[in-house]
């Protein structure tokens, strides 16, 4: 669905989440949050999105409206 590079760049940035359900904000919110603190977690966190997009149609909606 998504690739593994963008997912973490989703994860790595601070690209603006304000166009994305709020669900996805605070999801993402929390990765990035983890992350800065646990880098290592990086690939659970990864897989741990792309299961929340394959689950959530909008949330596959909010990534892919976010510039790749």
């Amino acid at each position: 669905m998504f690739s593994h590079s963008f997912l973490a760049g989703v994860i790595q940035s601070n690209q603006d989440l304000s166009q994305a359900s709020l669900a996805t904000r605070i999801l993402i919110g929390r990765l990035r949050i983890e992350i800065r603190s646990t880098p290592t977690l990086l690939e659970a966190k990864i897989k741990e999105l792309a299961d929340f997009a394959k689950a959530n149609a909008f949330a596959a909606d909010d990534l892919a409206k976010m510039t790749r």
